[in-house]
């Protein structure tokens, strides 16, 4: 009996583990996604609001990466940091795409690219937020929780 519990811990850390690795990879491609877009839209901008919006989305990209390094490593406050992370990155990139494309900040080649990576970069971070959200009760360093 007792072997068997072991076996059901180890699978379980196992997969934990996994589950901590994939979304901390995520949030790594998130975190350069968005780094990248705000670089390219503070260099090609035509008007400070959509550098502005760049230095922005380059300062949510850099958070991602500490986000993911603690998601990682089983820190204890991951969670909360990456979902403020990526709730913030998908708040900021629509309001942001709304403002370039209302104020026209952009040329239309670029604008297109940005909606494009902030679509994947949107998808990308909902989808860590939605995984987080649903394991509210699990924490990512393998200790399940007696409330489900």
């Amino acid at each position: 009996m007792e072997t068997e519990m072991q076996t059901i811990r180890t699978r379980m850390n196992a997969n934990l583990r996994r589950r901590a690795l994939l979304l901390a990879v995520l949030e790594f491609i998130a975190g350069g996604i968005v780094l990248l877009g705000g670089a390219a839209l503070v260099y090609f901008s035509i008007d400070a609001s959509g550098k502005t919006l760049g230095i922005v989305h380059a300062f949510l990209g850099l958070m991602a990466f500490p986000a993911g390094y603690l998601l990682l490593m089983g820190k204890a406050r991951a969670r909360v940091l990456t979902l403020g992370v990526d709730v913030a990155i998908i708040a900021f990139s629509t309001v942001s795409e709304a403002i370039l494309s209302a104020t026209g900040s952009l040329a239309s080649e670029p604008f297109t690219d940005s909606i494009i990576g902030t679509t994947i970069a949107v998808l990308i971070a909902a989808a860590i937020a939605y995984s987080l959200m649903r394991t509210r009760s699990q924490t990512l360093a393998g200790r399940p929780s007696s409330i489900r």
